[in-house]
């Protein structure tokens, strides 16, 4: 579905490169989170995916599609849906279903169709109650599902979230994520920016960034074992993570796959 092919990316008047020499795969209906500190180059790299920003050199291809292709960059952005960091910056009219509509009444879909897809767009992110709802009345973690319902509502197969967890509070990002997994079990293709290493778990592969390069590309089984890489890259790894590493240290036999306080209580209750 994507690839970076040797892309290099530069900013004008930056001293250095924003992205080095990235090569990355990311296949269909995969759940891949992309996580980094401040200037790791992640969110740069995900803003080459629906063409707004294009390699200095090397080829991002996303669907068949080289985004350096004017021709292409339409289709590209039909098939690639990019939700930010603040949702209050996607919404664009004060009722919720007519927000959704927006979209696609711009692309002139029959309103026949438009009203299908509301509907389909809203349950399929938990909002159907709501489509009446004046948005500036909703939570932040509300208003971000509302910003996912709009690109849904245009038939995307690719979803990029760039850090759109970031100014949520513990229960929007929460309600966020439920989203997000459901849609990546209903075979959407996810690439997911975050700072949260909590959020990641339930990931299929977890690309590590540093210094607009790639330092970890794994499952999260994996990736959590490089907890020295981590660290070295400013990240925390989730609190489980840390847990059933000190637990480890003092005897207690717990498999790398404990990744999750639901998985941690099934193998240390056991043991005590």
């Amino acid at each position: 579905m994507i690839r970076f092919d040797h892309v290099t990316f530069q900013y004008e008047k930056a001293f250095t490169p924003a992205l080095s020499d990235i090569d990355l795969e990311i296949k269909e209906n995969e759940f891949v989170a992309i996580v980094g500190h401040n200037g790791s180059g992640k969110s740069t790299l995900a803003k080459h995916v629906n063409g707004l920003l294009l390699p200095t050199q090397g080829t991002v291809t996303v669907c068949g599609m080289q985004t350096s292709d004017e021709d292409n960059i339409l289709r590209i952005r039909q098939n690639v849906g990019m939700a930010f960091q603040n949702p209050d910056n996607q919404l664009v009219t004060t009722v919720v279903e007519e927000d959704v509509a927006f979209g696609p009444e711009n692309l002139g879909v029959a309103p026949d169709e438009i009203r299908i897809r509301v509907d389909d767009a809203l349950a399929s992110v938990g909002m159907t109650d709501f489509a009446t709802s004046a948005v500036h009345h909703l939570s932040g973690g509300q208003k971000q599902r509302i910003a996912i319902a709009g690109i849904l509502a245009l038939k995307p197969r690719i979803l990029v979230l760039d850090e759109a967890s970031a100014m949520l509070d513990p229960s929007g990002r929460a309600e966020l994520l439920e989203t997000v997994h459901k849609l990546h079990r209903e075979g959407m293709t996810i690439l997911m920016v975050t700072q949260y290493m909590e959020e990641t778990t339930g990931c299929d592969r977890i690309v590590v960034m540093k210094g607009g390069k790639v330092v970890l590309d794994d499952t999260p089984k994996e990736v959590f074992k490089h907890t020295d890489i981590l660290m070295e890259s400013n990240l925390v790894p989730p609190e489980t993570v840390s847990v059933r590493n000190a637990l480890r240290s003092i005897g207690y036999a717990l498999s790398d796959s404990v990744l999750t306080a639901e998985l941690l209580a099934e193998e240390v209750c056991p043991l005590l």
